[in-house]
This record gives structure tokens, C-alpha cells and sequence, in this order.
């Protein structure tokens, strides 16, 4: 009997797989020496490369240029993101996420609700080519927003 009550807790210990999508953290870089801090509320978003200015137009939004993702501040909701054909990743308490993304180049963001009017605005993007497995590394700071894989 005690193994089978041990085998649930083994399994809820060993975090999500990566048949669910790369797994991630999100954080704050503090440059006033306090350290980092987890992300805690909002998504992550990841949208193929192919398809991110048609994205950026039915959103109203003018496409954005590469030189300018890490500060990007666009109107962007979670629907918008899966009817483009991306992926949304709820950010927990520790800002860690399970994403779903295929391989490939995708735009990654961080989507968070808006302070003023409702809705959902992205606050900082960035490409990256997604490996088939792997953990994602995403900072914001003082130099922007960051995204790339663990090493």
C-alpha cells in the first residue's frame, strides 16, 4: 500500500515533462543589487516568426522591428496570440512556465493584464529559434526584455 501512496508524490515531484513544451523561468534583474525576482504574474507568448506582423496588424498594431522588441509595449490579447497560431504559458508564483511551442523561430514575449483600460498588452519581446527540448531563460530589467536557453 505505501507504494502506491509514494508513487503520486514521486510524479508530482518531477515537474512537467517535455512532452508538455520547454520549461522556463521568468525574472526580474534587479540592478540596484538586490538580486533577481520571479515574474509572477501574466503569460508568456510565442508566435511563429511566419506569422508575427499579420499578428501585429489585426492587433492594430504597426509591426514592430527587430532593434525595438526588447521595449515594445503593444495592445495584445491571449485569443489575438492562438487565432495568429501561438501559444500562451501562465507564469505561477516562482515565474516559472511550462510554453508549447513547436521548434522553430518564434517571437516570445511577456503578455501582462493592463493597468489602464482592461485587456492584455505585451511588455517586451524577442526572437528565438525554440529547440525541441530545453529550458527558456526570460529576464526584464533595466536593459530590456531578454529571452534564450538555459546552458
Amino acid at each position: 500500500m505505501a507504494v502506491l501512496l509514494l508513487a503520486p508524490l514521486v510524479a508530482a515531484c518531477t515537474g512537467p515533462s517535455h512532452d508538455d513544451g520547454l520549461t522556463g523561468q521568468a525574472v526580474v534583474l534587479d540592478d540596484t543589487g538586490r538580486g533577481e525576482s520571479p515574474i509572477d504574474k501574466g503569460w508568456i507568448i510565442a508566435v511563429p516568426a511566419a506569422v508575427v506582423d499579420d499578428l501585429w496588424r489585426t492587433t492594430g498594431n504597426k509591426p514592430v522591428d527587430r532593434q525595438n522588441l526588447k521595449g515594445v509595449s503593444a495592445r495584445v490579447s491571449r485569443d489575438q496570440v492562438t487565432q495568429a497560431g501561438g501559444v500562451v504559458a501562465a507564469l505561477d508564483d516562482d515565474g516559472e512556465f511550462v510554453l508549447p511551442a513547436k521548434q522553430g523561430p518564434h517571437l516570445i514575449c511577456y503578455l501582462e493584464s493592463a493597468d489602464i483600460g482592461g485587456g492584455e498588452v505585451v511588455q517586451g519581446c524577442g526572437f528565438l529559434t525554440l529547440p525541441a527540448s530545453g529550458e527558456l531563460e526570460i529576464t526584464d530589467g533595466e536593459p530590456g526584455f531578454s529571452v534564450g536557453m538555459k546552458e
